[in-house]
C-alpha cells in the first residue's frame, strides 16, 4: 500500500492522499534545482489534460517555497502542486534523487516507480504503466 501522507498545496489547502483512494493517481517528485523536472513536469501537465482517468500531483520538496516558485515561474506546469518541505513523504516513498515519479492505483497500491526523465523517451513506460491499470 502506498503510504499515506497529508501535505500543505501551493495554492491553498491539503493534500491527502486517502481521499483519492477510488482515483488512480501519479506523484512526480520534484525540485528546483533538478535538471531533468524542467522537462517531466511540463511533459506531466500535458499528460494531465489528455487523461480524466488519473490525477497528477508534482510533490515538491524543497525547504524554501520561494526556490520552488521561481523554478514555477520559469517553468510552465499546470498541475496541483504539493510542498513536502519537511521530506515527510520523500522519506516514506524513500525518494533518493530526482525527478521520481510514482503510479498508485485506485486501491492504494503502488504500481509503478521511476526514477529520472528522458526527453527521449518521454512519458512512454509511464503511460503504459497507467493503460495496464484499466
Amino acid at each position: 500500500t502506498a503510504p499515506a501522507f497529508t501535505a500543505p498545496l501551493f495554492e491553498g489547502g491539503d493534500f491527502d492522499l486517502e481521499k483519492l483512494r477510488g482515483t488512480p493517481v501519479v506523484l512526480s517528485f520534484w525540485a528546483s534545482w533538478c535538471g531533468p523536472c524542467r522537462h517531466e513536469l511540463p511533459a506531466l501537465s500535458d499528460l494531465q489534460k489528455q487523461r480524466s482517468d488519473v490525477v497528477v500531483y508534482a510533490v515538491n520538496v524543497d525547504r524554501e517555497r520561494q526556490r520552488a516558485e521561481q523554478f514555477l515561474r520559469q517553468v510552465p506546469v499546470d498541475l496541483p502542486i504539493v510542498w513536502d518541505n519537511e521530506s515527510t513523504a520523500m522519506g516514506a516513498y524513500n525518494v533518493l534523487s530526482m525527478p521520481t515519479l510514482f503510479v498508485i492505483d485506485s486501491a492504494g497500491t503502488v504500481k509503478y516507480a521511476k526514477t529520472g526523465f528522458s526527453q527521449e523517451n518521454g512519458l512512454a513506460e509511464l503511460i503504459a504503466a497507467l493503460d495496464e491499470l484499466e
